[in-house]
């Protein structure tokens, strides 16, 4: 008895061994495999990356190269230079207030002409205004000088776009408007006039012009301070960046800016911890590489390209799309390789006791192999068929209806199902005998496979109760189908019957409905019209359409 518990204690520590060791292989295996498909995947995504932030950075060079032409070429303009000029008295103490300063400036004559020229300006280039500041920072001369809200008589002097354009710098900025409170691009130019700086020529772009930048999921600019001013996904846009510089500016200078004091920092982190806990497998390399937003389950790739000559920065946080696959695939490589490994090892086993018992069990599988192959084909044939009449069991054959219901509705084509019973069968029997009635029964099947097709079917529900079912058949034509076996039967007397017997069948039909219909109904409808078949007299054919209406009897052609 130990020594037994031995042998048995020792196989399973052997088996566990076995196991573990299979386990750790195909983990192995399965990192390798798919650290190679990650490689792969970050390599051509990183390319396809690196190529949307390059072209982004060249649309948003080559849109703001064309947005400073404008404020550029006009302030070389005489006209610009001359308004200017005859602008520079203009101050706020002089006129206290916007509205007077705007009354005046739109009445004085020498910038009728400015205005006009800086309204055909705004039209043809796409700016969204044009505007000239003098040195004391008050707006003279505006494209929208003849609407309502216009920027003539504004003191613009805390713009920030102005700052270093009225010490005599070309400017270019991101801000929101004080008078609008649009968010655009402002490009401002200083004017000289011989050789004294006069004022600026101000043009702004606004950011609902300039959504094309960012028509990629995933990317987003920034401007000089590290504040997301436009995004493919909307909620980022107002963050700032980690680190930016918007959170060294004084509250004065962001409100003149932004419109606004406070920023939230984008939480875009690394992912590597992550990354590390849910697949130790990725190469710590590689997942330093990644990062992640909140509510972003993928890990990401993060591209920036700097330098626009503009101050802004074209960003792109791509998500890494195969990695829920490479995670499928890590655990499937894993359970496949560990299958296939326990799998080899427990087949070399069975092959190795095989061989050792193969001449003194090799007998005995066999018989046993032919027996078991023997009872299965009896059992499958008893399942399938009729052990009297050798038409399909009751099982067997509902299961078959449920199957060519299916068919039917999925290929669109009608289906009628029959019920028959052998007339006063039961007298048969107490007459002849029960081995006439089993001859009768055995006569009916072979009367339904002469007149039937080979697609038809015809089960045995039970005693002399049999199911017919016709595939592609109409109600009209199975009607006649029916009716013809009816006859045969009555009309073909059996050899091995009494002369005095005389076999005659009721039958009851119905078809399938167009839609919906279930075995249950289409039996009880059959049923039914097999009722009315035996109330009318028996030895005759009644049918019960889908709709219970009594269908005519119109001949026609049958298979």
């Amino acid at each position: 008895m130990n020594r037994t518990l031995l042998r048995w204690t020792a196989g399973s520590v052997g088996i566990v061994a076995v196991v573990l060791v299979c386990w750790v292989i195909a983990g192995l295996v399965a990192d390798r495999l798919v650290r190679q498909e990650l490689e792969g995947a970050l390599n051509s995504q990183r390319q396809m990356t690196r190529s949307v932030v390059g072209n982004m950075a060249e649309v948003i060079a080559s849109d703001l190269s064309m947005s400073r032409a404008i404020p550029a070429t006009m302030a070389e303009t005489g006209v610009v230079q001359q308004a200017l000029a005859q602008a520079a008295h203009y101050a706020l103490n002089r006129y206290p207030t916007e509205l007077a300063r705007r009354t005046v400036l739109l009445k004085a004559p020498e910038f009728a002409e400015v205005n006009m020229l800086l309204h055909d300006a705004q039209g043809f280039s796409g700016l969204d205004a044009i505007w000239l500041v003098n040195t004391t920072g008050i707006c003279v001369a505006s494209s929208n000088a003849s609407d309502r809200m216009s920027y003539i008589g504004i003191d613009m002097h805390t713009r920030a776009y102005l700052n270093d354009t009225l010490l005599g710098a070309f400017a270019e900025m991101y801000g929101v408007g004080n008078a609008s409170g649009e968010p655009g691009i402002f490009v401002a130019a200083p004017v000289y006039s011989d050789g004294l700086l006069v004022g600026a020529v101000v043009a702004k772009v606004s950011i609902a012009r300039l959504r094309h930048w960012v028509a990629h999921p995933g990317t987003f600019v920034s401007d000089n301070n590290g504040v997301i001013i436009m995004a493919h996904n909307s909620a980022l846009e107002g963050l700032a960046l980690p680190g930016s510089h918007v959170e060294d500016m004084n509250a004065i200078d962001r409100v003149n800016t932004y419109l606004r004091e406070r920023f939230t920092e984008i939480a875009l982190q690394p992912a590597a911890p992550s990354v590390r806990r849910v697949a130790p497998w990725v190469p710590r390399a590689d997942a330093e590489q990644l990062v992640e937003l909140p509510g972003q389950p993928t890990p990401a790739l993060y591209e920036s390209r700097g330098g626009l000559n503009s101050g802004l920065s074209a960003h792109l946080v791509d998500p890494v799309n195969s990695w829920p696959e490479l995670l499928a695939n890590h655990h499937r490589n894993r359970l496949l390789i560990f299958l296939t490994l326990a799998g080899t090892v427990a087949l070399a086993a069975v092959i190795s006791v095989s061989w050792v018992r193969e001449r003194r069990l090799h007998r005995a599988t066999r018989e046993l192999a032919e027996q078991l192959q023997s009872a299965n084909a009896l059992l499958a044939a008893e399942a399938r068929d009729d052990a009297l009449t050798g038409a399909l069991s009751r099982r067997y054959f509902l299961d078959l209806l449920r199957h060519e219901i299916d068919r039917a509705y999925e290929v669109g084509a009608p289906l009628c199902m029959a019920i028959a019973d052998l007339d006063y069968f039961k007298q048969i029997n107490d007459r002849f005998g029960h081995p006439a009635g089993d001859r009768a029964l055995q006569h009916f099947i072979e009367t339904c496979r002469t007149e039937l097709r080979a697609d038809d079917a015809v089960g045995r529900l039970g005693g002399e109760e049999f199911g017919i079912l016709l595939p592609a058949t109409t109600l009209t034509t199975g009607l006649t189908v029916v009716e013809r076996l009816r006859e045969q039967v009555r009309n073909r007397h059996c050899a091995e019957l009494p002369a005095d017997v005389i076999l005659s069948v009721s039958i009851g039909i119905t078809e399938l409905a167009a839609k919906q219909d279930q075995p249950e109904r289409l039996m009880s409808r059959a049923d039914r019209a097999l009722y009315a078949a035996k109330s009318a007299g028996r030895d005759r054919c009644e049918a019960v359409p889908p709709d219970g209406a009594v269908p005519p009897r119109t001949p026609e052609n049958a298979w």
